[in-house]
C-alpha cells in the first residue's frame, strides 16, 4: 500500500524544543487567527496574547503619512509603513511586559511586526519579494524604503527560531531569497475557518444546470483574485450556455452590468455564505497570485467543483485532474474552456468535487495544520 504524505512537497521540522515554559501567541489581527489560536490553546500551554493592531490613532497617524490618490495603493503603504511596524512592535513589545513572562517564546502570525529578544515561531503566507514578483501592486515601496523593508523582513526571519510556511513556494522564497536556514522552515499548510457541512453531492447531481449553470467568485481583491480575466471567460461561456449567472461576492468591483452576471458584495452572514456555496455548480477563484487562498479550501470542503490556477500555494492544495481543474493565470479563453467542460461532465466534476472534500478535511483542518507544527511546538511545557 502506498501512503501519500499528507501536504506534498511538506518540509518536515526538525525535531527540536521551542522553549520550556509555553507560548505567547501574537497577531495584529488575521480572519484565520481566532481559529489557529483556538487550537493551538486546545493543544499547548498558552500564558497569554499579544495583540499588535494599531491604535485608533496610530492608524490615523500610519493612514496620514501614508496617503496616496489610489485607495488601493493607500492600503499597500499603510500596510507596508515602516511607521506602522515601528508601532505595531512597540505595542507588541509592550504587551509582552505585561503578559509578564519575559522568557516564554512567541508564536506571531506573519511578519508585519517584530518582538525583540524572544524566541519567535513565525506562521508566514509569503514574502515581500514573492508578492513584489508575481503581484507588484503589493509593492507600493521604492528605493531606499524598499531596501529598509526588505533588510528589516530578512532580519525577522533569520532571527526566528523557526518559520512555518503556508506553501512550498514560500519556503523556497525565504530559503533562496532571504538566506534563512532550511532546517528552520517547515511547510505547514493552512486550514478551513470554522465548522462546515459540505453541500449534498446528490443534490447537487440532481440540480445540475437546472435553471442554467451557477458560478460563483468569492474574493475581496477582484484583479488579483482574477476577476476581469472570469468576467471576460463568462461572456465567451453565455455562448454556449446562455443562462450561465455568475455571482460575485466581495468588495464590489467599478464594473459595468455583464448579461448574467450579479454583484453580491460583501457577505458576512456565514448561513447566507453556505446557501450560495450550495447553489453554486462551480467555484471558480482564476487568481493571478495567491498565497494559499482560504477561501478555496473553504469551497473545496463544501463540495463544490473548483476551477482554478496554479498560483503561488494553490498547487499544494490541489491537483489539475484529481480535486479539481487547473488553468494557466491570465488567459480568459483556457479559463472558459475549462469552465464549458466541467459544466458538460457533472460526473467528473462532482467526483473532483469529492476527493477534493476528502483531502481537505483529511489535510485542511486547523488540527492538521497544528499537527505539522507539533515537532517543533512540542518541546513547550507549562511553567
Amino acid at each position: 500500500m502506498v501512503v501519500e504524505h499528507p501536504l506534498p512537497g511538506l518540509i518536515d521540522p526538525p525535531q527540536r524544543s521551542a522553549t520550556a515554559t509555553g507560548l505567547l501567541l501574537a497577531s495584529r489581527g488575521d480572519a484565520l487567527t481566532p481559529y489557529l489560536f483556538a487550537e493551538l490553546e486546545r493543544r499547548y500551554p498558552v500564558l497569554g496574547r499579544i495583540d499588535a493592531e494599531l491604535s485608533p490613532w496610530q492608524r490615523a497617524v500610519v493612514a496620514l503619512a501614508t496617503v496616496r490618490p489610489s485607495r488601493v495603493r493607500w492600503a499597500e503603504q499603510f500596510y507596508k509603513s515602516g511607521l506602522g511596524h515601528r508601532f505595531r512592535t512597540a505595542r507588541a513589545v509592550d504587551a509582552r511586559r505585561r503578559a509578564g513572562f519575559p522568557q516564554a517564546p512567541v508564536f506571531q502570525v506573519h511578519a508585519l511586526f517584530e518582538v525583540p529578544g524572544a524566541a519567535t515561531h513565525l506562521y508566514v503566507d509569503c514574502t515581500h519579494r514573492q508578492s513584489a514578483q508575481q503581484w507588484p501592486a503589493w509593492n507600493p515601496l521604492r528605493g531606499k524604503a524598499l531596501a529598509r523593508w526588505y533588510a528589516r523582513e530578512e532580519r525577522i526571519y533569520r532571527d526566528a527560531a523557526h518559520v512555518f510556511a503556508f506553501s512550498r513556494d514560500t519556503r523556497r522564497s525565504l530559503v533562496e531569497e532571504y538566506g534563512v536556514d532550511p532546517a528552520a522552515v517547515s511547510v505547514v499548510g493552512a486550514g478551513v475557518n470554522g465548522e462546515l457541512q459540505p453541500s449534498s453531492t446528490a443534490r447537487r447531481r440532481a440540480a445540475w444546470g437546472h435553471d442554467g449553470p451557477t458560478l460563483l467568485f468569492i474574493g475581496n481583491d477582484f484583479a488579483r483574485k482574477g476577476g476581469h480575466d472570469l468576467l471576460a471567460a463568462f461572456a465567451t461561456l453565455r455562448t454556449e450556455f446562455p443562462r450561465a449567472r455568475l455571482q460575485l461576492v466581495g468588495t464590489r468591483p467599478d464594473l459595468p452590468a455583464q448579461p448574467g452576471v450579479e454583484v453580491l458584495g460583501r457577505v458576512h452572514d456565514r448561513a447566507r455564505i453556505a446557501q450560495l456555496y450550495a447553489a453554486a455548480d462551480v467555484f471558480c477563484l482564476p487568481s493571478v497570485f495567491d498565497p494559499l487562498p482560504l477561501v478555496l479550501l473553504e469551497a473545496m470542503a463544501h463540495g463544490v467543483p473548483v476551477v482554478t490556477t496554479a498560483s503561488c500555494g494553490i498547487p499544494d492544495v490541489l491537483t489539475d485532474g484529481r480535486e479539481g481543474t487547473v488553468v494557466p493565470a491570465r488567459d480568459p479563453a483556457a479559463l472558459a474552456t475549462a469552465l464549458a467542460r466541467v459544466l458538460r461532465s457533472p460526473d467528473e466534476a462532482l467526483a473532483m468535487a469529492d476527493a477534493a472534500r476528502r483531502r481537505t478535511s483529511r489535510e485542511f483542518s486547523w488540527r492538521a495544520v497544528v499537527d505539522r507544527m507539533a515537532p517543533v511546538l512540542d518541546g513547550v511545557h507549562p511553567s
